[in-house]
């Protein structure tokens, strides 16, 4: 048998042009220094991934700064990461890396494979910091999302998104600022936010929708529909529900026309990644071993996670929108108090 390591360096590159899943690029990158070389951006031709379940951090000293994570594609396959920088650390996730929270406040971008930090201004120059009670720096903030994706060629332009507070108000921060800056207005306290086609959309748990130009200064926003009359919606009891997921209503909206939402039956071929993640949809139909028309979804309760010994990360596991039944997401428990298991997209 020859020596792999001395495979020609094109021979090499055409090999890992032609690996479609981003975990087995990794795999092929770790063989040895020669496959290592030629396992970067440049080479890796494959399109969208599924992001791979990261768990709670693992007890003990001497795990300190070890995560597991699942893959869904290879049947479970457990592995584990080091990531000292997220150490007792709530995460967020989007666009492959980790808005990150300390117990002191200090907040950092990550990135969990490459350990690349990029520093954050304080969560003490929020507006409304520690107001309503909220003393706790770990759930300070619900909701976390990029613009798009920082690199080490210097790219600042990019935004950091956020939820903070009780109230869910709306904050956002650019390279360069050296605080964050404050958007939302208490009265229209929102849930969720996204990022879609240069704009950050998003919605209130009454179903109000708005949308977001972030500018180098300030940020304005647009109001769109809401639920409407709808007579199976009861915003009074979204956070008693949220304990645990029992079932899920899917809707879709026009954002050409006013905003009005609608009851959608089915996913189709989709699957849809939720938690303290930025959401993620996947075609299921191009990885074997993602279920379409179902939701995966992780526990983002934040509400109730110091209200159990144990904390956050009971309540996860996948939601198939056709029947309505649930199955495990991962049959083992992984709890936290400060960061429950979240969903991590691999990226360069």
């Amino acid at each position: 048998m020859g020596n792999w390591a001395e495979l020609l360096e094109d021979l090499l590159v055409g090999i890992a042009k032609r690996i479609p899943v981003f975990e087995d690029f990794v795999a092929f990158g770790g063989v040895c220094r020669s496959w290592r070389s030629v396992a970067i951006k440049q080479n890796f031709k494959g399109s969208q991934q599924i992001p791979r379940l990261m768990l709670a951090e693992e007890e003990g000293e001497e795990k300190a700064n070890e995560h597991r994570i699942v893959s869904l594609t290879k049947g479970g396959m457990v592995r584990k990461l080091m990531v000292p920088g997220a150490r007792r650390k709530r995460c967020f996730e989007s666009l492959g890396w980790l808005v990150t929270v300390s117990e002191d406040g200090e907040m950092n971008l990550l990135h969990p494979f490459s350990q690349v930090q990029i520093p954050l201004p304080h969560i003490n120059t929020f507006k409304h910091y520690k107001i309503n009670g909220m003393s706790d720096n770990f759930i300070f903030i619900q909701k976390a999302v990029l613009s798009s994706t920082p690199d080490t060629l210097g790219n600042n332009d990019y935004v950091v998104m956020v939820i903070y507070g009780s109230l869910g108000w709306l904050g956002f921060w650019r390279p360069g600022f050296k605080s964050w800056t404050t958007v939302q207005i208490p009265e229209v306290a929102l849930y969720d936010i996204n990022y879609y086609n240069g704009k950050c959309y998003g919605v209130n748990v009454g179903g109000l929708i708005c949308a977001c130009d972030v500018n180098e200064t300030e940020a304005q926003l647009d109001f769109f529909g809401d639920y409407g009359d709808d007579p199976n919606f009861d915003p009074d009891n979204v956070d008693e529900s949220r304990v645990e997921a029992k079932q899920f209503r899917l809707f879709e909206v026009d954002l050409n026309n006013g905003g009005g939402w609608k009851d959608k039956k089915s996913l189709g071929d989709i699957a849809l990644f939720l938690g303290d993640n930025a959401s993620i949809s996947v075609q299921a139909s191009k990885f074997p071993g993602i279920k379409a028309n179902c939701i995966y979804y992780t526990d983002d309760c934040w509400e109730a996670y110091g209200c159990f010994k144990r904390g956050g990360g009971k309540d996860m596991g996948i939601y198939n929108l056709e029947d309505g039944s649930r199955m495990p997401l991962y049959k083992r428990d992984s709890f936290s108090s400060i960061c429950p298991p979240i969903w991590v997209n691999p990226s360069f």
